[in-house]
């Protein structure tokens, strides 16, 4: 048989004077553990908050960086100079460049909605590659090869089957410009997957990170549009668009060698 125990009052006062007996600040409390173990930031300088970002930066958040650092240089390159080399190489007026900013703006959205379809069928890896290589190829139609050999400054090789006209532009214009654009998202969901933890907290988070990298980017390619002005004014087509090219096989390469890091 069990024998049935019943607590008096005396016996529960003597559990509250024990429990009393401990400080408050020894006790333990619930979510006390998940608390502690968040990283405390926000109070610390801006050269800690720095040096903590570089700690936690992997090899896959420094590509995603590049990969944004990239594509607003080269977008820069693209918008920026389009009056510059269509007024010099074509004559154009302030209307028909207008016309195909109107142009490229009208298809991004299509095309970014038919990336944002794709993406439930296709890895982020996979259309990072696709989208890329859309974009070096238009780069590559915006290079003029016949300026390496000839530089007929009156009608920029005119007639060559080699050479940039508007046509080609037109195409390479739109290729590049819609390509990177709609790249722009698949970059910041792998940069939301890849992103640790700890860099969500504080002032430098990754949102903040990636702006300042966009806004580097943009800022110096317009830095590179007057340097290349100031360099030479004939060649201005092939000093923007072979670095920008050149960018963009350097994007596929790293892409392609870790691909496997993005999707993981």
């Amino acid at each position: 048989t069990f024998t049935n125990y019943e607590r008096g009052d005396s016996d529960q006062s003597d559990v509250l004077d024990d429990c009393g007996a401990f400080p408050v600040e020894n006790r333990v409390e619930f979510g006390s553990d998940s608390e502690h173990s968040k990283p405390k930031i926000e109070n610390e300088s801006f050269w800690s908050q720095i040096r903590f970002v570089g700690r936690h930066m992997t090899p896959a958040v420094h590509l995603c960086m590049f990969l944004i650092f990239s594509k607003q240089f080269t977008v820069e390159n693209l918008i920026s100079s389009a009056s510059m080399v269509t007024k010099n190489r074509y004559g154009w007026e302030l209307k028909q460049v207008g016309a195909l900013g109107t142009v490229v703006g009208c298809l991004t959205i299509p095309i970014s909605i038919f990336v944002g379809w794709i993406s439930q069928y296709r890895e982020d890896g996979v259309l990072m590659v696709w989208l890329i290589t859309c974009a070096t190829l238009g780069m590559a139609l915006l290079v003029d090869f016949t300026d390496f050999v000839s530089t007929d400054t009156d009608t920029y090789n005119e007639g060559d089957i080699f050479a940039v006209g508007p046509g080609r532009y037109y195409a390479g214009y739109l290729l590049v410009f819609c390509s990177v654009q709609a790249f722009d998202g698949v970059v910041g969901s792998v940069l939301s997957k890849v992103i640790p933890t700890a860099l969500a907290a504080g002032t430098l988070n990754s949102g903040l990170l990636a702006t300042i990298v966009g806004t580097l980017g943009r800022a110096l390619g317009d830095a590179f549009i007057t340097a290349v002005g100031y360099i030479d004014l004939r060649q201005v087509n092939n000093l923007l668009f072979v670095p920008s090219f050149v960018i963009l096989v350097a994007d596929l390469v790293l892409v392609f060698m870790m691909k496997d890091t993005l999707t993981a």
